[in-house]
């Protein structure tokens, strides 16, 4: 198997050490830094890193990605960076699987966007809160006063969505969610509908656009809708979701 080894730029010993590792069952092709890196002919990605390690790669790249965790939460990482040995035991014993995660996609009057985690709708820093329309296809629109609105996939459920109070959503599952930023009324719960649903964003004054975390531009009209696009996860057969929710943000946990 060729593998390619990419890490953050922080990350640079980690990053060898791993490529030293797994080079003694597997190819490493090459090691890059995340800037670095462009997607080279490999069978799978090595995300030496944090969940936007893992974010940036699948931006570029269709092979299968598997994550060691170097950043803090590590939502779509597999393996802490001690446990080398354990990946490449699980490749020996056939005991990964891979999981496949839909984006979405941002487009606006003179662009699109693929999106990992979220799409966010934000007010000018130099004005007050915007009027924003949206409308789920043909259905009746909804109204929002606010400083904006995030979208997000299953993927970033976990993410920006969950600052705000958004559902946690199994990475499993064919939505979208919806969640005003700061409201003027009683509107700051979110709103999940299928992935089959578009969404159209409307309004009065220009908004900006942040797709995963990156302004992207100023627009008054924004579509939300089910990208062709997907990036595959290998995990562990054993990977439990909600296990992660509980030892990373102590959801769940209860109080013993």
């Amino acid at each position: 198997m060729r593998v390619v080894v990419v890490h953050r730029l922080d990350k640079q010993k980690e990053g060898l050490e791993i490529a030293e590792e797994v080079s003694k069952k597997l190819t490493v092709v090459g090691v890059f830094t995340l800037e670095e890196f462009t997607p080279i002919d490999s069978d799978l990605v090595i995300a030496v890193g944090g969940d936007g390690t893992v974010l940036r790669i699948a931006k570029c790249s269709e092979k299968p990605i598997v994550g060691f965790n170097a950043g803090r939460v590590g939502f779509l990482t597999s393996y802490h960076l001690r446990n080398a040995d354990v990946f490449l035991k699980d490749i020996d014993r056939n005991n990964l699987t891979t999981e496949k995660l839909w984006m979405l996609k941002a487009v606006t009057t003179n662009d699109s966007h693929d999106i990992v985690n979220d799409v966010v709708v934000h007010r000018s820093m130099t004005e007050g809160m915007i009027e924003l329309d949206v409308t789920l296809d043909s259905c009746s629109a909804l109204h929002f006063f606010a400083d904006g609105l995030v979208f997000s996939t299953p993927t970033g459920s976990t993410a920006y969505n969950l600052a705000l109070g958004g559902a946690i959503v199994s990475p499993c599952c064919d939505v979208f969610q919806m969640i005003p930023i700061a409201p003027y009324f009683f509107q700051n719960r979110s709103v999940i509908a299928p992935l089959t649903r578009r969404a159209l964003v409307e309004s009065p004054k220009s908004f900006e656009i942040f797709v995963d975390g990156a302004h992207v531009g100023r627009d008054n009209h924004l579509e939300v809708m089910k990208s062709s696009r997907y990036f595959t996860l290998l995990r562990p057969k054993n990977y439990d979701f909600f296990n992660v929710l509980k030892s990373k943000v102590g959801y769940g946990r209860g109080l013993r």
